[in-house]
């Protein structure tokens, strides 16, 4: 059995390196890096949270094992980065950054151990430094940029068990293994995709089976559970609330055609990686799939970047999908185009590659810009460039009408952003107008409107939903007063408020 376990593939040859502007050297590679992490920085100082972030920072004040929307993570190190830097834009984010740039150089390092040609290796940092998904998770506070580390430390540790070259201690591996993955799960549920795609490749071969007749392996997995516990605690405890939530919003029917829903979710990969990155990605995966000698590291590779691509094109059929869901398939899946540039390196090859690297750059330059988006196209409309404007400017017209009345909202998004943005930052209680449960319903100490003799209700100019929450008011506080407050930007308008003022 320990000689089926050790058996490796032999080594690659070495290539001899050819000069080329694209694939830098290891020093080009750390100016790249220390670029990269000044630009997220400066994004992260000077452009206002997007409601979701302010939303996780909500979480970060009522710090607990679970929600009902996600995993801990995204709270705890929300805290952490406010507690060093202070609550502000960049505190939120300032971890997400540091996070994002440890995941793009643990691809680079395993990608090392793997790949006999610089030129290939390099394609890895540059394709992911350039990726409008990784500048993305790399500047916003999400729960996407935490899992994407964990599971790519889980992915490299598996990797190096079975590197043909310099392969690592299996038994300490496979231990991290299991930590890592733990801690990609209380970050990201969707990060059980990767254990299921080690397991598949442990299946596959018989190097692989030989893996799973000793402990290792299932001591790792033995500790994933263990440091995902608390949040299976916290879900007996509220009624399997947040396991419930994701299973329907992930697999829940949902209210358009399968084709239509389909197509949403390709061109959703489109966006977040680019068409050339995903139509390469989709070549290698072919190809490696039709062959019958793989590696074992290619075949965790393609497991890993095939079955959360192909289990969320299944979920499409039945809900409408989000860009970002299969967003770690990126991650094994660039390694992958990588390995199959560095076993022929070709002019046609290297052609390919560059394209995919400028195409990424002009896409991550441009999904970064909303001015230039809007300079150069007045009417293209894209709710998440709205999302980075307004805020603080809505904050201070409330704070304007405020004279110490409670705010309240119609939804988490408002409640989060004003909380964060208003002075003094105080608690902003959305009032409840739908069945979607949020991370509100956990936290106690929301007062009535009942309670007080003046408040302020500030929500999205909607009328199903104003129907609602006016009537909510009113029952109390028959005197309201209404001011429309639109916001724009560059002639393009981002929000259209209502402020109610309600008083007895």
């Amino acid at each position: 059995m320990s000689a089926a376990i050790g058996a490796q593939t032999p080594t690659l040859q070495a290539r001899p390196a050819r000069d080329s502007r694209l694939w830098l050297r290891p020093r080009g590679l750390a100016l790249l890096f220390v670029a990269w992490m000044i630009v997220r920085w400066l994004f992260s100082t000077f452009r206002q949270l997007v409601p979701d972030e302010a939303y996780y920072w909500v979480w970060s004040r009522h710090l607990a094992l679970s929600y009902v929307d996600h995993p801990p993570m995204i709270a705890w190190l929300i805290r952490l980065g406010t507690v060093l830097l202070g609550t502000s834009e960049l505190g939120v984010r300032c971890l997400m950054t540091i996070v994002t740039a440890g995941t793009i150089l643990m691809m680079t390092l395993a990608a090392r151990r793997l790949i006999d040609d610089w030129r290939a290796v390099a394609f890895v940092p540059v394709a992911l430094l350039l990726c409008p998904l990784m500048n993305a998770i790399g500047s916003i506070a999400t729960p996407d940029t935490p899992a994407c580390f964990f599971q790519a430390a889980a992915l490299a540790c598996a990797l190096v068990i079975f590197a043909p070259r310099r392969a690592g201690n299996p038994v300490v591996l496979w231990l991290g293994f299991g930590l890592f993955i733990g801690l990609a799960l209380i970050s990201k549920y969707t990060s059980v995709l990767l254990g299921l795609s080690i397991f598949l490749a442990l299946l596959w071969t018989p190097q692989g089976r030989a893996h799973l007749r000793t402990p290792w392996p299932w001591l790792g997995a033995a500790i994933a559970v263990a440091i995902f516990s608390p949040v299976i605690l916290w879900n007996a405890q509220h009624q399997w609330a947040s396991f419930k939530f994701q299973l329907h919003h992930g697999l829940g029917a949902g209210d358009i055609p399968p084709w239509s829903s389909l197509l949403t979710y390709v061109g959703g990969q489109f966006a977040v990686c680019t068409p050339i990155v995903f139509f390469l990605l989709m070549f290698v995966l072919w190809t490696y799939a039709r062959r019958r000698d793989n590696p074992m590291h290619v075949r965790i590779l393609l497991l890993s970047t095939a079955v959360p691509l192909l289990f969320f094109a299944l979920s499409a059929l039945h809900h409408r999908p989000e860009a970002n869901w299969p967003m770690f398939a990126y991650l094994p899946g660039t390694m992958l185009i990588a390995q199959y540039l560095g076993e022929h390196w070709t002019r046609r090859r290297e052609a390919w590659a560059r394209l995919a690297a400028i195409v990424a750059l002009f896409g991550t330059i441009f999904i970064h810009s909303p001015e230039l988006g809007w300079a150069l196209f007045p009417r293209f409309h894209m709710p998440p460039w709205d999302q980075q404007f307004g805020w603080r400017e809505l904050a201070g017209k409330v704070d304007s009408l405020r004279d110490g009345a409670p705010v309240y909202s119609v939804d988490y998004s408002y409640a989060s952003e004003l909380s964060f943005y208003l002075a003094g930052r105080p608690e902003v209680w959305p009032l409840p107008y739908s069945d979607r449960p949020t991370a509100f319903d956990d936290i106690p100490g929301c007062p009535p409107v009942s309670r007080f003799d003046r408040v302020i209700l500030v929500r999205k100019q909607l009328a199903g939903v104003a129907m609602v929450a006016d009537w909510r008011v009113a029952n109390y506080l028959p005197h309201v007063e209404v001011i429309h407050f639109d916001q724009m930007k560059l002639g393009h308008l981002v929000r259209r408020n209502l402020i109610t003022i309600a008083s007895k």
